[in-house]
């Protein structure tokens, strides 16, 4: 897994492939975003029909390292959820 950069002066979308968990029976049905002290969640978006959704956050302190929890609803009522790490850095 590739570790996202965030730039404290910018914002950054982080994509999330959730097709590994759903196999050919299963849709997304939702995904909520939870994010740490010191970033903000500038946007969120689901895409159920092809299994992805994507957090765009800001406010990052150089340096940092970030923990993103991730948590999809499958269409069985399944609660999935996953832990993205992400990284502040002035480029």
């Amino acid at each position: 897994m590739t570790i996202p950069l965030v730039h404290p002066s910018d914002s950054a979308s982080i994509p999330l492939d959730w097709s590994d968990v759903l196999g050919d029976s299963l849709t997304l049905s939702s995904v909520t975003h939870t994010l740490p002290a010191g970033l903000t969640k500038v946007s969120e978006s689901t895409d159920t029909a092809n299994g992805l959704s994507q957090v765009t956050v800001s406010g990052a302190t150089h340096g940092q390292l970030y923990h993103i929890q991730a948590a999809a609803t499958l269409s069985d009522g399944q609660v999935v959820t996953r832990v993205i790490p992400a990284r502040a850095f002035n480029a």
